[in-house]
């Protein structure tokens, strides 16, 4: 039987595009990494804490993940065990878990980044039909439009809570 034609509207359309390409950045990435023996939790769980060498507050940690805590805590266990990363209590607050790369990590994370720029070259630095820092510009200003259409309560004070903790609240955007 044949597959009836998925019609959508235009609006519709791009947010299902968006989500098949970040599964399809995550597959490609899964396989470059491979070798390294990294799940796609590990390896993306490792980048987004390089963007933070200063370290991040778990809580924070797992909504950059979009996971709950339980299942970050296990992660964090294993990444802990393997000595990629480390748990510090905040001196200013003792309730703040601050998460935070090993120097045993940062060259993994160097194997991460050219992983990533060989996919880049492969695929979005031959995307020619606008200039990519258009399109990137177009992904930054998404990117805030939806966090501030976000409840008030979904969004996360992300400034205020790296104060308490002890960390420096600079280049945050999603506050």
């Amino acid at each position: 039987m044949p597959t009836p034609e998925f019609d959508i509207c235009t609006e519709d359309r791009m947010p299902v595009l968006m989500m098949r390409v970040t599964q399809l950045w995550r597959q490609l990435m899964d396989a470059e990494l491979a070798h390294h023996g990294l799940s796609q939790a590990k390896w993306r769980t490792l980048a987004i804490l390089a963007m933070r060498p200063e370290g991040m507050i778990q809580s924070e940690l797992a909504d950059e993940l979009g996971v709950e805590g339980p299942s970050l805590v296990a992660m964090l266990d294993r990444l802990s065990k393997d000595e990629w990363v480390e748990r510090i209590l905040s001196e200013t607050d003792r309730r703040c878990k601050i998460i935070r790369l090993t120097p045993r990590a940062w060259p993994l994370i160097e194997e991460i980044r050219i992983s990533s720029q060989k996919i880049f070259q492969r695929t979005i630095a031959k995307v020619d039909v606008a200039p990519l820092s258009v399109i990137e510009s177009f992904f930054i200003d998404l990117r805030e439009r939806l966090y501030n259409d976000l409840p008030d309560k979904k969004r996360h004070h992300r400034s205020e809570r790296r104060a308490v903790c002890g960390l420096p609240t600079s280049h945050d955007w999603s506050d």
